[in-house]
Formats: structure tokens, sequence, C-alpha cells
């Protein structure tokens, strides 16, 4: 009764702007979270974090040092994880000691399609270890999120369980993975006889920032720029230079944040859930390409391109043999200059990375992706410039846009003796989607061919799933798989 009285008192003090500007001083605490020191977690102490940002009244180092819940630098995102703590909706924090503790995250799960019945079967991708037998976890006990659905908990370790397929009991989801980057989900559209999955990121609206910079393209004519758009996470501030971030560049960026409807990545869903989780936040940087000659953009030079054999079948009933050949020669010596992907390589690496390095607070870890041709594009990156990238998504793929002895002679040009970036290879397998079936071969053949070539085992990975479509949405749902195996988190 006392502690609710305090509050209702608190939160009349806080609307009147009636309390003064000294520090905030309580003596030492083991309780984590405990920013007053009154031996309980609740909502006074998330509120004492806002007040202290909010430059109204300011807390000693030991209460900062104790609300200090995220296991990083003393933040707002240390609120917000209080708040949820104290409504039982997270069991711990990052920052506690136990290590065991710290591969454990709360998973939600909401029943935005009314269900009822309601379970999670939660395995390993690799060693197939199941927390329960098919159908899984009986989830039980739901709250009603704002949105009026009922909203599920579990705690997962996602060092042991890294998949999870939602059911009824006889309607089911698609497997998406478990990371420390997933908050939660949601059902989405139906996807044949299963449902896809949503990120959910327990109804927060994401307060982070979207510069754009306008930027001079080698190839471009006068007048055409490319557009960079760079996502700083919410709580980002230009001024505290103590506080950096990784960063997280992405061709094709203009599909990063919504741009198509029901279709786009979500990497601000992602970086959210992660920042939820307590994690730290990642500036995402989006390169777009260029509406009529995006292939061209994505395409490096290797070699001799690989022939559609239904295409020159065609041509045989139109050409001689001969004709055929001085027609086909005269296209390969054009090919070399029609691809750009070295140029929007070096256009990425030492024009782009330059600039977001002298205009925002990052620090040396970096990643890029790309899916389809922009998958290509990103596995000619990660092989031209190991030393600047940490990691790299490689997305369903265009590898076939080269015969695989082409990649095999290329690739045995490369030393991979140094510091190489990890390797993420994605593709999906579903039969109704002839994009993604056709780019499937040489996704998963792609980490043998590096395998031959000496690449470093432990820095290779390989996911694939057999009912994603060739669609960014699907790509945007292993992106937190990807960030978290990247960046070893």
């Amino acid at each position: 009764m006392k502690k609710k009285l305090l509050s209702i008192l608190l939160a009349a003090v806080i609307a009147l702007g009636v309390l003064s500007g000294s520090a905030l001083s309580a003596g030492a605490s083991s309780l984590l979270g405990d920013v007053d020191n009154d031996g309980e977690i609740d909502v006074i102490d998330a509120t004492l974090i806002q007040r202290h940002f909010a430059n109204v009244k300011q807390l000693d180092e030991a209460a900062q040092k104790r609300g200090a819940v995220s296991g990083g630098e003393f933040s707002i995102t240390d609120a917000t994880l209080i708040q949820r703590y104290a409504a039982k909706l997270i069991a711990f924090f990052p920052a506690e000691e136990n290590a065991e503790t710290q591969d454990v995250i709360t998973i939600h799960f909401i029943d935005n399609k009314n269900w009822g019945n309601f379970y999670a079967y939660l395995y390993n991708e690799d060693s197939g270890e199941e927390l329960e037998a098919y159908p899984g976890v009986a989830l039980t006990d739901p709250t009603v999120n704002a949105d009026g659905y009922n909203e599920y908990s579990l705690n997962v370790d996602v060092k042991k369980y890294d998949r999870v397929i939602f059911s009824s009991g006889r309607r089911q989801t698609i497997e998406a993975p478990v990371t420390k980057a997933s908050y939660g989900y949601m059902i989405a559209d139906k996807n044949a006889s299963k449902y896809d999955v949503d990120i959910y990121t327990g109804g927060q609206v994401d307060a982070g920032k979207i510069r754009t910079v306008k930027m001079d393209f080698p190839v471009y004519p006068e007048g055409e720029q490319k557009t960079v758009w760079i996502y700083l996470p919410d709580g980002y501030d230009p001024e505290d230079t103590d506080k950096r971030y990784s960063v997280l560049y992405m061709d094709d960026g203009q599909v990063m944040l919504g741009t198509l409807p029901n279709d786009d990545w979500r990497c601000d869903k992602t970086v959210r859930s992660l920042m939820n989780n307590g994690g730290d936040g990642i500036i995402i940087v989006g390169i777009s390409s260029l509406e009529g000659v995006r292939y061209q953009e994505m395409c490096p030079y290797i070699g001799e391109p690989a022939m559609d054999p239904e295409l020159l079948e065609k041509y045989r009933e139109t050409m001689t043999e001969e004709e055929l050949n001085e027609a086909y020669k005269a296209w390969l010596e054009g090919y070399e200059e029609y691809c750009q992907g070295g140029i929007f390589a070096d256009f990425t690496v030492n024009t782009v990375i330059p600039y977001v390095d002298s205009h925002y607070n990052t620090n040396s870890v970096r990643g890029f992706t790309g899916s389809s041709a922009g998958g290509l594009e990103a596995f000619y990156i990660g092989m031209e410039y190991p030393e600047v990238f940490d990691y790299v998504g490689v997305m369903s793929p265009s590898l076939n846009a080269y015969d695989a002895s082409v990649w095999d002679e290329y690739l045995s040009t490369k030393d991979f003796s140094g510091e190489v970036p990890r390797m993420y290879f994605f593709c999906g397998n579903n039969p109704k989607d002839a994009i993604e079936t056709d780019l499937y071969t040489y996704s998963v053949q792609a980490e043998g061919w590096l395998l031959d070539h000496d690449y470093p085992s432990d820095r290779i990975r390989t996911v694939t799933n057999d009912d994603t479509k060739h669609l960014h949405k699907y790509w945007g749902l292993y992106l937190p798989e990807l960030l978290c195996w990247g960046m070893e988190l």
C-alpha cells in the first residue's frame, strides 16, 4: 500500500514538474534494477531513469550502476527493461552475472489469429534436440496486449534451441529462427498449408531516425545520384561519442524499412527486438539501386558468364553456328563493361563507409548483406574486401550468373589465410517458387566452394527453409540470425 501511494505521489509530482534538480542518492545495493534501493524492482525505478535522462533529477553513480540492467552503457533502454521486468514480461536482466542466463531470453508469442490452443515447438536445427516433442510446449497464462490479443511468453536458451514452429495442434506456422535479436512473433498470412510469421516488438513504436544522403555514383548520368539511407537506432545521441555502434550495410536499401507493402526486411523491428532483449542498437545503411539497371549494378565481372541453355537453343534456330559464335564473342566483349558490381563494391567501401564513419558514432564492427542479385554482390564484396567486413549475409544469391567452374577459378585467386568475414548463406526452397529453387543449388554449394579453397569452416554457415520464397520478408525473417551469428552475440 505504501509503495502504491508513493507511486501515485511521484506521478503527481512529475506531472507538476516540482521536483528539484538535485541528484538522487542512495546507498549501495546488490539488487540489479533496484534504482531507488528500496528492495523492490518496479515502475518507480524505471521512472527515475526516465527522469534522469530528461534532466529532471540526476541519479548518483551507485544508482546508475544498479539501473544499468542491459549490461552496456547506462541508457534509457534500461528503463524499458525494468518496466518489462516489473510487468513479468522478462524473467531476468541481460546484465545479470549468472553466465547460464546470458543465452536465455524471453520470447513472446501473439495469438492474433485466435487459434485458442497455442504451442511452441522449439528445437536445434543442427542437432535436432527438442525442448518437447511436437507440437511442443503448451503455452498458458497469457496477458492481453494493447491490440486485444493473447500474448504468451516463454524463456528460451537460444544456444540450445534456435528454431521455433507455432501451432494450435492442427494449424502451424513455418519455421522461424530464435536468437538474441528475437523478441516476439505473430502469425502472418497463410503460406500454402502453413502460416508465415511476422516480427513482434511488444507494441513499441520504434523511435529510430532515418537520415538520407545523396551521393554521386561514377557511372550514373549527370543529375542522377545514389540515395543512401542511414537508420539510427532509438537512443542514438550524436553528442555521446563514447557510445559507438556497429553498422550493417545493405544493397537495395530501398527495401530495408518498409517501402514495399508487406515485403521488406523490417530492419528497424529487428534492431528494436535486439534492444528489447538488452542488446545494443545497430546503425543500418541502405544503398539504393537504380530501377532498370539494378542487375547491372549488382553483377560483378569475374569471368565468362553462364549462358541460359534455353536462350542459346532459341538463337540456334535463327543463326548459323558461325554467326552465333561471332554474336557471342561480341556480347562477351561488352559484358565486362556492362557489369558494374566492382564499381558498386568500390563505391561502398571507399565512399559510403568513410562518409558514415566520419559523420556518425560508429565502431569497427561492420557487416554487409544483400539478396538475389544483391546477394551475388554481397558475396563478391566479402571476397574482395575481407578486411573491411566482419560478417556478410548472402541471401538467395544469384550465384548462377556464373558457372561453378568460373567461381572455382575466381576463388583460387584469393588468400583466406588471414582475417576473413563470417559468411552466412540463406536460401529458400519452396517448390512453388521457380526463382528460389533455381538459386538454391548454388546457394548451398557455395560453402563447399569456399572450403575447397581453405576458407575456415567455423566462419561459414548455410541455412535453408523449404517454405520460404524469393521475397524480402523472408530474408528479413532471418536477419536476426544473420546479425547474431555474424557478430557472435
